[in-house]
């Protein structure tokens, strides 16, 4: 692996920026900034994600307010291999009325996510391709490791990202 150059990060958001709503970076930020360090290293296939305040699909092992890397070289749902929820790979898709990052499977046209077990969250169904599309593969996850008291906690199947409905 080659040694980190710089590491680009956000200067300035969108004004319609919702931190509840999970989203790419890349259309929540207006001006990026250089910074030391490496994530990407500067390769193109890769983007930024960002886990909505609201979004509790994936806690504890996603926890809202996350940034995760999106490896988008890898747009296929692998449902193969895996023997534990950290060997599962995470993907990020987006779905009609926003997106979704989590545990996906494939049957033909057919896209499912499946939530945490401990989220109480349930499952999410689309069609592939007219209603979501896989972004790309997570390979990387910023997360605070004690949720702060201004994320809201266990509220009405909304407020949790449980709901089936789709955001407008």
């Amino acid at each position: 692996m080659a040694a980190p150059t710089s590491l680009r990060i956000p200067m300035k958001f969108d004004p319609a920026f919702d931190p509840r709503r999970t989203e790419l970076l890349s259309r929540m930020v207006e001006k990026w900034g250089r910074f030391e360090g490496v994530l990407t290293n500067g390769h193109r296939h890769q983007l930024y994600g960002y886990i909505g305040s609201s979004d509790r699909r994936m806690s504890p092992l996603l926890r809202p307010g996350s940034v995760v890397l999106v490896d988008t070289s890898v747009r296929k749902v692998d449902n193969g291999d895996w023997t534990t929820e950290h060997d599962r790979p995470l993907y990020f898709a987006e779905v009609r009325g926003g997106y979704r990052c989590g545990w996906f499977h494939q049957q033909g046209s057919l896209l499912v996510m499946q939530p945490h077990p401990l989220s109480h969250c349930l499952p999410e169904t689309w069609r592939v391709p007219d209603e979501a599309e896989i972004v790309g593969r997570v390979t990387g996850v910023v997360t605070r490791l004690n949720e702060p008291e201004n994320f809201p906690g266990r509220g009405s199947p909304e407020e949790r990202g449980d709901s089936s409905r789709k955001d407008p």
